[in-house]
């Protein structure tokens, strides 16, 4: 992470966000025990991902990669299409995105604020997840635990909607996932040897005072209860689907990533992090829509000065009918989905 050091609180937040826009979700289910993941196999080795989407305005061209997230924890993406696409390319844009840090000296404050952050984390008094859920969703929680988490008893004493973050992102690992969407690393390294114009379209806010961002938080009324429950009825499914999600991404599968797009959703747990104080006070509840403007003008600016761009987007924003590339057909640019 290039300068950037999330605090506790948002960590979870931006887990779950990551989850709602890169893995896909099914509607809520009504078995109330779920003792174990359905097993889907995620690929490994060397794998292409998806063919490039292709704009054009005029003389001017620019390949877009789809992303998801999480991706398999095994393979290594290596596109040829995408080397020669880099290759060519004057500007790289980055997808839309949400960062927030403590800007300099951000060591120093997050020593001594880490113990707040951690706090705020925690249910007040120290009430442990047997004290503040009811008795059935309780019941439904332990097994879960001692399968993704062992005996990790820190976590009892936490929120329950960062008790399910945790739940989920061990799920994810279990089965073979990680954050991420595979992709970084080469296209930096691409990036650097072409010295490409680096453009980021992420909304980046700077926490001031985390001291008093975790207080904030803590004194929050979000519906850890809703939460907690959601992710446990749509566990095994959430982590089934964002395996396959992964699987034809990795393999290059368009058809089948539109299908399984299809069924992305918001959970509630997004929705109560980010329509809290603390989270609005840092623009978190608006800044997908303020980054994707911003991502937007990046392509206009992008498409009347390079021939060639290079840009990312969640394959979602791809996608989806009132996604960004349904924005761009709008504005009368040339679209060429991958087959």
């Amino acid at each position: 992470m290039r300068n950037s050091l999330l605090p506790a609180l948002t960590a979870t937040a931006m887990a779950f966000a990551t989850c709602a826009h890169g893995a896909a979700t099914t509607a809520t289910a009504t078995t109330p025990e779920i003792l174990e993941l359905e097993t889907v196999t995620v690929v490994a080795g060397i794998q292409p991902g998806p063919s490039l989407w292709k704009v054009t305005r005029g003389e001017h061209l620019m390949w877009i990669l789809g992303t998801v997230a999480p991706v398999p924890k095994k393979m290594e993406w290596v596109s040829p299409q995408a080397d020669a696409a880099l290759a060519s390319a004057q500007e790289l844009i980055s997808a839309p995105g949400f960062s927030a840090n403590m800007g300099v000296g951000s060591m120093f404050k997050a020593a001594f604020a880490m113990p707040t952050i951690l706090k705020a984390r925690r249910n007040p008094g120290d009430k442990t997840l047997r004290e503040v859920l009811p008795a059935d969703l309780y019941a439904r929680w332990l097994p879960l635990k001692a399968l993704y988490l062992g005996d990790d008893d820190g976590v009892e004493k936490w929120r329950p909607i960062f008790a399910a973050g945790e739940l989920y992102q061990a799920a994810l690992k279990r089965s073979g996932l990680e954050f991420g969407n595979g992709t970084d690393k080469r296209i930096d390294d691409l990036a650097d040897k072409h010295k490409l114009k680096r453009t980021s379209t992420v909304i980046r806010a700077e926490i001031k005072d985390p001291k008093g961002l975790a207080k904030s938080f803590a004194k929050a009324e979000v519906d850890d209860v809703a939460c907690f429950r959601n992710l446990l009825d749509r566990l095994e499914a959430d982590v089934s689907n964002a395996a396959e999600m992964a699987n034809a991404w990795a393999v290059g599968d368009i058809p089948e990533l539109a299908r399984l797009s299809r069924r992305v959703s918001v959970t509630p747990c997004i929705e109560a992090m980010t329509n809290t104080e603390a989270m609005r006070s840092l623009g978190a509840d608006d800044a997908r829509e303020r980054s994707r403007v911003l991502w937007m003008k990046a392509v206009d600016d992008a498409l009347t000065s390079n021939p060639v761009t290079f840009a990312t987007l969640p394959v979602s924003e791809l996608l989806e009918p009132d996604g960004l590339l349904t924005r761009l057909q709008s504005k009368g640019y040339v679209i060429e989905a991958p087959e």
